[in-house]
């Protein structure tokens, strides 16, 4: 940008690249009258205001990136002298990163790491579905002293779309935000691995940027991690240092909180990039966590595992946030009998914190507003606004 103005200001002083015939303006020469002096000092002062309004007011407001200056982290030189990739062509310093990412955000609103809560849109989709809105609405109204962050990672925000809007008028715990992934890892130890690898390989490829975002955004700031198909159901805030079982074999990754720089956490960012394999499905998510935690716990199996053995790192039962087993999740979404309609949930127990949807599986499983199915039994009471905008078939 400095080139193409200095480029410019050679142009305004030049004629075809001759220097221009000052004698053509001869009236410059002649006897002003008087009082010429004390008018064109006017004038010079009267361009001079306007001039630093323009400066001001007049130039577009860019959003404050996190940089001074766009650099491409791929290519710019770190330490000793090469790139993120470490090939020795690059030419230019790379910017120190800052510390701060998150655009049109309350710095307050993450200094207090016990308080914070995240979600991360990793489609490249600039909205929420209603299902994912309900996950986020369901979390801030069983928390309201939470700061519930929504990340979307490299998209705008569509601000028009009406549940979006919903969210923000209702509650004031909810913030949105617009993250730049490029900028969000500069510095960090999963900067070459999004850089230099073949992460994109494979059908996991977004699944798998959202697991390693997760863990680097605990790891940042601390705080509480929840996938977008999550229903809250009662506080979380009780809990902390934790994930959850899913099942007798296998934890998950789904729900997480840990402390900002946890020891834990810091050991799963190094298994994710030394063990990263892009083409199975869970390897690099609920499967890392069950490896990580045997080695942190220093036990083999699940059973084994508990405050004491995990070093002040909670393990919470299936029954937290798994109520219903990925293999029964079609339940959810099944019209009951007649005369069964108004029974109770018998899995949803004062031990359940929140409900796992299963998005992945259940994604084309069709919900219908005015029915008894389980989610919209969930659904009207702990996202009542959210579902209040919904369609009758989403």
């Amino acid at each position: 940008m400095a080139s193409d103005n200095s480029i410019e200001d050679q142009l305004l002083f030049t004629d075809t690249g001759r220097h221009l015939n000052i004698r053509r303006f001869g009236c410059l020469n002649r006897q002003l009258p008087a009082g010429w002096s004390i008018m064109k000092f006017s004038l010079l002062i009267t361009c001079a205001i306007y001039f630093i309004l323009f400066i001001q007011w007049g130039f577009p407001q860019h959003v404050n990136t996190g940089y001074s200056v766009q650099v491409d982290r791929r290519t710019c030189c770190l330490p000793p002298g090469a790139d993120v990739c470490v090939k020795t062509n690059c030419t230019l310093a790379c910017p120190q990163p800052k510390s701060l990412i998150f655009y049109s955000h309350p710095t307050e609103s993450i200094i207090n790491q016990n308080q914070n809560a995240f979600f991360i849109e990793t489609s490249g989709s600039g909205l929420l579905t209603i299902r994912q809105a309900c996950a986020v609405e369901s979390l801030a109204l069983h928390n309201p002293n939470l700061t519930v962050n929504v990340l979307f990672m490299d998209v705008p925000i569509n601000t028009s779309v009406v549940v979006l809007q919903q969210l923000k008028d209702k509650y004031n715990n909810i913030q949105l935000a617009s993250v730049n992934v490029d900028i969000y890892l500069a510095g960090t130890a999963l900067e070459r691995w999004y850089h230099c690898t073949n992460w994109k390989k494979g059908s996991f490829h977004v699944n798998n940027l959202s697991n390693g975002l997760r863990l680097l955004t605990l790891q940042k700031y601390g705080g509480y991690y929840f996938d977008l198909d999550i229903i809250s159901v009662r506080p979380v805030t009780f809990y902390r240092n934790f994930v959850a079982v899913q099942d007798a074999t296998s934890l998950n990754n789904d729900v997480i909180h840990a402390d900002k720089e946890h020891p834990f956490i810091e050991m799963a960012i190094q298994d994710f990039i030394v063990n990263f394999n892009p083409e199975i499905w869970g390897h690099n998510g609920p499967s890392l966590i069950t490896r990580v935690l045997r080695k942190w716990c220093n036990v083999t199996d699940i059973e084994s595992m508990d405050y004491v053995t995990c070093r002040g790192f909670n393990i919470l039962p299936t029954t937290s946030f798994h109520p219903v087993h990925y293999g029964r999740m079609k339940t959810l979404f099944a019209q009951p009998l007649a005369n069964e309609s108004g029974t109770r949930l018998t899995w949803l127990t004062e031990r359940v914190i929140g409900v796992h949807i299963w998005n992945k599986l259940s994604k084309t499983q069709p919900i219908y507003k005015h029915s008894t199915q389980d989610y919209i039994r969930l659904a009207r009471i702990h996202c009542p606004n959210v579902f209040s905008l919904a369609p009758d078939v989403f």
